[in-house]
């Protein structure tokens, strides 16, 4: 049994190990096509040459290629290679999501179109909150604003707060999955976010703008949760577009 024991567990280090290395190979083969700066449809280095480069073994690129190619971020035809995806826009959100998690940065038009997606999801699901929200939902709901209020007094970032918010938001619409379509847009703004409230002032006037926005859900008034709403995400919105447009006029 002893023996057995150490078997099972050889074996699964082994597989640790195994998702650990196809994982890195992953997210270095990310960071590698972007500074490399390849262009859609163009043809990567093969599979032989990209376990040389990441010091990985073959069995692991080629999970991770198979990875990469699930996310739409490469393709491997028969018998010509591995390239950079062709289709325009086809990375996949999951892609998008671990290249910001990298520090990888966004191009000004997936930012843009994410905002613009995010306006969308947010005016319908707090239309939907205003009409099927139940008693924990607003309970929820009013323990995020408390929560919100003693983080400020003391100085704490305001981010996840906000995060929470919105989330529960979207929660009270009763859609598991308008919940699952959304978390990737706050994955992806998270680091915007951080920085947007830094400052104190933005802080303040984005909770009270989160109390209006819950009174109108707690009084079943779906129009002006949705006017309040698109004030609320209609401010942040401007904020991130001027900010991404002056970074890119620098470069």
């Amino acid at each position: 049994m002893k023996g057995y024991a150490r078997i099972v567990t050889d074996t699964a280090d082994r597989a640790t190990e195994t998702i650990d290395s196809v994982d890195r190979v992953v997210s270095e083969m990310l960071v590698f096509i972007n500074r490399r700066g390849y262009t859609a449809g163009e043809r990567l280095p093969s599979e032989r040459d990209l376990a040389v480069r990441f010091a990985a073994s073959r069995g692991a690129v080629r999970e991770a290629l198979t990875k990469l190619q699930a996310m739409r971020v490469i393709e491997r035809r028969a018998s010509s290679g591995i390239f950079l995806c062709r289709e325009p826009g086809g990375t996949s959100l999951e892609a998008l999501v671990l290249s910001q998690d990298l520090g990888l940065p966004m191009s000004h038009k997936d930012i843009a179109e994410c905002i613009e997606v995010r306006r969308m999801l947010e005016l319908q699901a707090v239309r939907l909150a205003s009409e099927r929200r139940t008693a924990d939902d607003l309970a929820a709901l009013d323990t995020i604003l408390t929560a919100t209020e003693a983080a400020m007094a003391a100085g704490q970032p305001f981010d996840q707060h906000d995060y929470n918010f919105h989330m529960t938001i979207f929660r009270a619409t009763q859609n598991d999955i308008l919940v699952r379509v959304v978390n990737p847009f706050y994955l992806l703004s998270r680091a915007r976010r951080a920085a947007y409230f830094r400052d104190p002032a933005r802080c303040c006037t984005s909770h009270a703008q989160h109390l209006g926005i819950v009174a109108a859900i707690r009084g079943s008034d779906p129009t002006a949760a949705a006017a309040l709403m698109d004030q609320h995400i209609g401010r942040v919105e401007r904020y991130f577009i001027d900010r991404n447009a002056a970074i890119q006029t620098v470069r």
